[in-house]
């Protein structure tokens, strides 16, 4: 039950972030109170940058990386990624936007070696065990049959993975095995450098795309109640190092990233939909 808990909620939060996003721009293009305050926020924390007409939203998609467009006085656009938080909280301006969110990238795993060599580590290691111990009837798949579910954003097609989600979603068994799976996962010296250098080429990619970022802190409908933040565009400094961290719970696979200039990020590896069913992914915030 806690695990469809956790399914549901992650769901409303990106409904949620949906809907405000559509409130800010209705409370731009009307300008309400709401509206001036955020304009007017622009001009303030961002004077070197011409003002803004218009906005649009983007129809924001897994490649689009930003949620609103600005159409700026010059008439070109810019692309505006937005943050948020419902708790009527000041916004600590020394840290990176993304904190108050979900993460600033989240994508397959199959985009990094990482995300392979565990798919790979975990049919050899597991498979056979699962199929065993939950009686199942459908044969053991190839790994290259196998693989086409382990990396799909949602429900499985395969005929094993479908029977494994019939009969074993959001179960203590498949919970258990991942938990006892990911003790045994130890990256390599130079699997880490691969995954250093796949994440920078990565977050250099993503945050080129957003020229703005957007953060509101509490009720957006009341002026009185939320703060808002812009900041002008973000490139990653260069990564220097990663570590793989200990994990008390093994429930996902955990990296530290340390870059040239001190600063820190994370990245988890995680099944996404139904543990050891489908979605393997990397976040990275």
């Amino acid at each position: 039950m806690a695990t469809n808990k956790m399914l549901k909620d992650s769901h409303q939060k990106s409904k949620d972030e949906a809907i405000t996003i559509d409130l800010i721009h209705n409370h731009l293009k009307n300008n309400t109170p709401s509206g001036i305050k955020i304009r007017e926020a622009f001009i303030s924390d961002l004077p070197s940058e011409q003002a803004f007409i218009s906005t649009e939203q983007s129809g924001a998609t897994r490649s689009a990386h930003h949620d609103l467009n600005l159409r700026m006085e010059d008439g070109t656009i810019k692309a505006v990624e937005f943050k948020g938080s419902n708790k009527f909280k000041p916004i600590d301006s020394t840290k990176a936007p993304w904190v108050n969110g979900v993460q600033f990238y989240n994508g397959t795993g199959s985009k990094f070696k990482m995300g392979n060599i565990y798919a790979s580590k975990f049919y050899e290691s597991c498979i056979d065990k699962i199929r065993e111990g939950l009686n199942m009837m459908t044969p053991k798949p190839s790994y290259e049959e196998w693989v086409k579910d382990a990396f799909r954003q949602g429900k499985p097609k395969t005929p094993f993975v479908t029977e494994l989600r019939n009969i074993a979603y959001c179960s203590d068994y498949l919970s258990n095995m991942r938990k006892e799976f990911n003790k045994t996962f130890i990256a390599s010296t130079f699997e880490l450098t691969d995954l250093m250098l796949e994440v920078q080429a990565i977050a250099d990619e993503v945050l080129s795309c957003k020229d703005y970022w957007l953060q509101i802190h509490g009720d957006i409908n009341d002026p009185e109640k939320f703060h808002v933040k812009w900041t002008n565009k973000i490139t990653m400094p260069e990564i220097v190092s990663v570590e793989q961290l200990k994990s008390k719970d093994n429930c996902d696979i955990n990296f530290k990233f340390v870059c040239l200039d001190d600063s820190e990020f994370f990245a988890k590896m995680r099944w996404g939909y139904g543990q050891c069913i489908t979605n393997i992914r990397i976040d990275i915030k």
